[in-house]
């Protein structure tokens, strides 16, 4: 017989129980701008917090992560704030997950220019589930930045990132870990005492022997214990389960239960299209008055089934006939479908084994919503679909296989292009209209086997264009053109002593791709050419050239090449010495790309930063992610690798590592070669050479010099040789000795003179205003606009932010200065700006 306090005392088996030592530690959330609450799972990691943080009526923002997707949680994320700092969701929104140092600096920003409520704590639950450098990245970020009154709760059942423990003793966080949470055999008592239970010591003994102090496992023991009057022993967690919660269901709520497990949590609109029937809510309230196990969220309007449960029903769920399971994920995938959610009803309809279908939402998503992290499951799904019904979805299929192209998947890319070829063979003569549609678009995919090759994606153009009866479906012309690279010459100079010639055939070729594409790269065999100009040395015509194309991009909205013109005029205002235009350039860039929320492209703008600064020999200015070697490879497409490595390479060059630098000249040589690119192969041999030379290896330096020489020569390409002259010019003294390309290297050094004064004049002045560089890009903003005449209150309002930000950026750059009011400040920003000659009379 079950033991109760007291006859009138009713068994309350939810009834919450905090152990002292859990509210102790979490007392200290207050003292530090981290918390990490770390346990396995089951045990009441999530309800302490929630409950201590509900009795402290704490402003709370919480998130309980669902999946290993990096977009989906920061899509998530960001919306948390849309109550407190609308400005900051909408922002946060706007910049997707940001992936470097630049977008990762403008979301933490954001957040740190909160007015935060007191006691705002932002709570993410479940963080195990996520595998994201760049989101624990950017938490770290936050937590260094301090932001009064905000508070941030990691939940996890794994150790968060690599960091904590120098965020630890760095005093940035606390860490609250296994032991608080386990119950003592007193306070085994104390707990069974307050549900309604009067248990022995002995039995305590034995609980806390089997259990050692889980909470979940004393929880199922007690629903046991409650029933039958004694301590089981011999079940499993899963057991006791099945036992105290899922036995005790009836046949429809167990029914019910399997059915909506496939949520991680769920509202009641998908409990009734999962259950389509109309007594689900009726089922969810009795589960939820009579279960701890299942809760109800009001504010959310969310359940939520604790992981133990719901692992135990998903493995219930495995062990039904595979008819009953793929009903269930079908279910969901339709649920998700309709909610637009297409990555979710891809993966729910792989493990429908409904392939129709799966290829059914990509082609009506038409690949939108696929990101770079989903690269393996889409390859994994595509190779589980049978081919018959791939023949079926030719569409989805196109959809695939460009993004394969993008994955770099190059191998697997040829594979389904031929795959496709065959569907369409196939296709029947009542179908011409669309199998003519379809062969049309494919000769455009088949292009991008011929990448690079003008005259060979030139011919499947023209195939293509013979077979369309218009433009293709399939072709964005919102797509970036140059996949991320700053440059259309580096993209397409493939063979030496062609570069002319490879010139014309782009001015030939894009005229065919634009009639394709409606207008897609406009442009681009102008910039090709202008960048042609430049890197021969006849930097007039380079500067008309670059005008023509800027115009040409601009009018078709053509953002990636509009980018590709601003690198080139950037280059063009170092040779001309003009420091103030190339920084107010690279400023007025991105804050356009800011105001038309064009965030995917910083990574471009910052590859063309790099290169800029490298020219400047100023390696600290150089962005972070490029001079650490974080390529990421998985957020770049392949067509910019080699330009990251020109970066990369010059980095490490000029901070003298250069023994490192010619342990990555092979790796970097491959990319370059097997992508054609020979701009890369010029400045990696460049490097080489240069590396060698400080290393005494004259031999290989000269071999490698010869090697750049041999290809840049013939097309008469001096600007790589002239950027990079302080570290080679002995070598091609000593080369130009030896009669070898002697005409070539007097033209280099000619240009090299004028070159290498203009640099030396613009580096002192930059080192003049050191103090301003300290500035962050949004203090700089602030400062430009103070400048500008601007009140805080004008200012708040053109950065979409609180005046009281202003007041306190303003307060910061300040301090950072050592100044005291904004006239100062002013004097300085229009100063920086000034022509050197003129700077003086101010």
């Amino acid at each position: 017989m079950r033991r109760r306090e007291n006859s009138a005392y009713r068994f309350n088996p939810a009834a919450l129980y905090m152990r002292v030592p859990v509210r102790q530690s979490l007392k200290q959330i207050w003292e530090y701008p981290m918390t990490v609450v770390e346990a396995p799972l089951g045990y009441g990691k999530t309800t302490a917090v929630r409950e201590y943080l509900t009795e402290c009526q704490a402003n709370l923002l919480w998130h309980t992560v669902a999946s290993d997707s990096a977009s989906e949680f920061w899509r998530n994320f960001s919306q948390l704030f849309k109550h407190i700092a609308p400005r900051c969701a909408e922002g946060l929104s706007e910049l997707e997950s940001p992936c470097d140092s630049q977008l990762m600096a403008s979301a933490v920003e954001l957040v740190k220019n909160v007015v935060w409520p007191e006691k705002s704590v932002l709570v993410l639950d479940d963080y195990h589930l996520l595998s994201s450098d760049t989101i624990e990245q950017f938490i770290e970020l936050v937590v260094k930045n301090e932001s009064p009154g905000f508070h941030i709760v990691i939940i996890s059942r794994a150790r968060f990132g690599e960091n904590t423990t120098e965020l630890a003793l760095k005093g940035y966080c606390i860490v609250i870990g296994k032991k608080q949470f386990e119950f003592t055999q007193a306070e085994i008592m104390e707990y069974y005492k307050l549900c309604g239970l009067r248990i022995t010591t002995d039995e305590a003994a034995q609980l806390h022997a089997y259990t050692e102090g889980w909470i979940s496992a004393l929880y199922l023991s007690m629903l046991s214990f409650a029933r039958e009057g004694r301590v089981d022993l011999q079940a499993s967690l899963h057991e006791l389960i099945e036992k105290v919660v899922y036995r005790q269901c009836t046949a429809v709520a167990k029914d019910f239960l399997l059915t909506v497990s496939v949520f991680d949590r769920f509202t009641l609109a998908q409990a009734q299209a999962m259950w389509q029937g109309e007594d689900a809510a009726a089922i969810l309230d009795e589960l939820v008055a009579n279960n701890a196990l299942i809760q109800y969220d009001g504010s959310k309007k969310t359940y939520q089934m604790h992981n133990i449960f719901t692992t135990y029903l998903r493995e219930l769920l495995g062990l039904q006939d595979r008819e009953r399971q793929q009903a269930v994920w079908r279910l969901a995938g339709e649920w998700y479908a309709r909610s637009r959610d297409y990555i979710h009803a891809i993966d729910c309809f792989f493990q429908a084994a409904d392939y129709d279908r799966l290829l059914m939402i990509m082609e009506e998503d038409k690949g939108h919503s696929i990101k770079k992290e989903h690269k393996d499951r889409m390859i994994r799904y595509f190779h589980d679909c049978p081919s018959r019904i791939r023949r079926t979805h030719p569409w989805a299929c196109l959809v695939y296989a460009m993004y394969l192209f993008v994955f770099n998947e190059m191998e697997l890319f040829s594979g389904q292009c031929a795959e496709i070829g065959g569907y369409i063979a196939l296709m029947e003569e009542d179908e011409q209209r669309t199998k003519q549609q379809l062969a049309g678009e494919l000769e455009i995919l088949r292009s991008f086997t011929q990448f690079n090759c003008i005259a060979g994606m030139t011919r499947h153009h023209q195939q293509a264009a013979r077979l369309l009866q218009g433009p293709s479906k399939f072709i964005s012309n919102r797509a970036p053109w140059t996949f991320g690279a700053p440059s259309v010459l580096y993209m397409y100079y493939r063979e030496s002593g062609q570069l002319e010639k490879e010139v014309v055939e782009m001015a030939q070729a894009m005229p065919h791709y634009y009639r394709l594409t409606g207008g897609h790269g406009f442009g681009a065999e102008l910039v090709m050419q202008a960048e042609r100009y430049y890197v021969i040395g006849d930097f007039e015509k380079a500067e008309i050239t670059a005008y023509e194309a800027l115009h040409a991009a601009q009018s078709r909205e053509q953002t990636a090449l509009v980018l590709c013109v601003v690198f080139l005029q950037m280059r063009l205002a170092l040779v001309r010495g003009d420091l103030a235009v190339m920084q107010s350039t690279l400023a007025q860039t991105r804050e356009e790309l800011k105001r038309q929320k064009l965030y995917s492209y910083n990574y471009t703008v910052d590859l063309c930063e790099g290169f800029i600064y490298a020219c400047l020999n100023q390696a600290g200015k150089i962005p972070a992610w490029i001079t650490q070697g974080e390529a990421k490879f998985s957020v770049l497409y392949a067509t910019t690798y080699t330009f990251f490595n020109i970066v990369q390479g010059k980095a490490l060059l000029l901070g003298g590592h250069y023994r490192k630098l010619l342990e990555r000249i092979g790796p970097f040589t491959a990319i370059a070669t097997g992508a054609h690119n020979l701009q890369g192969q010029v400045y990696i041999n460049i490097y080489a050479a240069a590396a060698q030379y400080q290393m005494e290896q004259f031999t290989e330096a000269h071999t490698s010099m010869k090697q750049a020489l041999d290809i840049a020569a013939p097309d008469q390409l001096i600007m790589p040789f002239v950027e990079n002259g302080e570290y080679i010019f002995p070598i091609l003294q000593t080369l130009g000795q030896r009669g070898r390309h002697a005409g070539f290297i007097d033209k280099i050094a000619t240009f090299y003179a004028a070159y290498a004064g203009k640099i030396a004049v613009m580096q002192g002045e930059t080192r003049n205003f050191g103090k301003l560089a300290s500035l962050s890009e949004r203090e700089m903003e602030v400062s430009s606009l103070v400048a500008a005449g601007l009140s805080n209150q004008t200012i708040a309002a053109r950065l979409l932010v609180e005046e009281a930000t202003v007041k306190k950026t303003l307060q910061n750059i300040f301090a950072k200065l050592g100044i005291n009011s904004r006239s100062v400040l002013a004097r300085l920003i229009i100063e920086q700006k000034m022509p050197d000659n003129t700077r003086k009379n101010y």
